[in-house]
């Protein structure tokens, strides 16, 4: 009887293991690739709201499969949010002129479903992700962008905007010791 089981319970585990799949939904617009890499073939379009299947994780992306759209390929990790359902608040469809670090604190906040609309915390929780950072190859093949470095340097302030910004706001310099 006992070796009976065994193959059963072999077969259980493998069956398992294949269906491990991850249910999730796309929190951002997501742009699908055939690989791992922004530099791939484009797939397709996902919008907000689809729900995917997450069955392979490389660095910071996700290999997804949309049952409803059938497609199947790479999107960036913190386009998509496991383990929920489709009522979590959605982000905006429309291109967004904030710029990237604005869609992660969107995602972070709305997407996230730890605060209500009205700004008040539902839980003590932290949204995050697990990106590594760059691959070798992509350090390796890493090209300057100098438009975006101009860009960049053009945020910087001045002394005299500084000292404008200080005055307007009656803030004053002041010392402070040294920590040891």
């Amino acid at each position: 009887m006992r070796f009976i089981l065994i193959p059963f319970l072999v077969l259980g585990c493998i069956y398992s293991a294949v269906g491990a799949e991850d249910l999730a939904v796309v929190v951002r617009e997501a742009t699908v690739y055939s690989k791992a890499d922004r530099n791939s073939t484009k797939v397709s379009n996902l919008p907000a709201g689809t729900e995917v299947n997450v069955f392979g994780r490389q660095g910071g992306w996700k290999e997804i499969y949309s049952d409803k759209l059938q497609v199947i390929g790479w999107v960036r990790s913190f386009q998509v949010r496991e383990g929920v359902t489709l009522d979590i608040p959605q982000t905006e469809k429309s291109a967004d002129s904030r710029g990237f670090l604005s869609g992660l604190a969107s995602l972070s906040r709305k997407a996230s479903g730890f605060f209500n609309l009205d700004g008040g915390a539902t839980s003590s929780g932290t949204a995050t992700i697990g990106i590594r950072g760059l691959s070798e190859e992509e350090i390796n093949t890493a090209q300057a962008d100098f438009d975006e470095l101009k860009k960049m340097k053009s945020f910087a302030s001045s002394k005299k905007r500084q000292k404008a910004f200080s005055s307007e706001g009656n803030l004053k310099a002041k010392k402070v010791k040294h920590i040891k």
